[in-house]
């Protein structure tokens, strides 16, 4: 009788799946949480549970994502055979966010295109305007491309059997990404204007804090990787999973790259 793949130590690819279905209870949680009369009768329930709510998507994506990391520590885990099904999977999640960053640029740029819909002569309204992009927007962008530098360093010195550079590249990495999610909390509580103030801060605010959630968890699968590269000591058995995070990391780089170009420096 032939095993499936999960019986003989393969990766399940019904993780990056449950993965995928976790971010959209997250994106309904934060929608819930900004907009709760959009729920109906609901809405006076995600009012008392406030911020909570976003446990709603959190909690799920925190136990799937564990159980994935589990999924595929191991050699025959990360044998070519039994990933090609997960990197499909977590293809079609970076797609997926793709497409849901790609959105929210297209009602900023409607606007920023025809501002007398929001009833503006100009996009972004000259009171809301973003700070000096070549401030603490450019020192963020510094930060993350740097972030993104130390994991790709990571990746290739784990290829090369280099298990404590590669270690360390993931730690830099993780630590970079604390101090650019700190770095981006400190504006938004500095921010003159608030989420609920116009079309333009809740879209900016929308789109700049679900980056911020995108960072905080590629910082759990760098976090993930790191623990494995340490604990496996061979390609084969952290390969998969830092290679998972180290996608989903630059793709955090390259949404962020847009949103400066975008959201500070064509906005100021």
């Amino acid at each position: 009788m032939s095993k499936t793949v999960t019986e003989v130590g393969g990766t399940d690819g019904r993780w990056p799946v449950a993965i995928a279905v976790s971010l959209f209870l997250l994106a309904c949680a934060g929608l819930a949480l900004f907009h709760p009369s959009l729920f109906g009768t609901l809405a006076g329930s995600i009012a008392v549970l406030g911020p909570l709510v976003i446990a709603a998507g959190l909690l799920p994506l925190f136990i799937a994502l564990t159980a994935w990391s589990r999924a595929t520590s191991g050699e025959r885990a990360n044998s070519p055979q039994n990933t090609f099904g997960p990197r499909i999977a977590i293809i079609a999640l970076i797609a997926s966010e793709v497409a849901f960053f790609a959105a929210l640029f297209a009602v900023y740029l409607r606007y920023a295109i025809y501002p007398e819909i929001a009833g503006f002569s100009s996009w972004p309204p000259t009171p809301m305007r973003p700070d000096d992009p070549w401030g603490g927007p450019l020192l963020n962008t510094v930060i993350l491309v740097a972030s993104g530098v130390c994991v790709a360093a990571a990746h290739d010195w784990l290829l090369k059997e280099r298990w404590q550079l590669s270690a360390i590249g993931l730690t830099v990495a993780i630590a970079l990404g604390g101090v650019f999610v700190g770095l981006q909390l400190r504006e938004f509580s500095l921010a003159s204007v608030g989420f609920r103030d116009g079309v333009y801060p809740s879209i900016f605010f929308l789109t700049t804090g679900f980056h911020g959630l995108h960072v905080a968890i590629g910082m759990l699968l760098l976090s993930i990787a790191a623990y494995r590269v340490i604990r496996a000591r061979s390609a084969g058995g952290a390969g998969f999973i830092t290679t998972v995070a180290s996608w989903y990391w630059h793709f955090v780089d390259a949404v962020w790259l847009l949103l400066f170009a975008v959201f500070y420096a064509w906005a100021s």
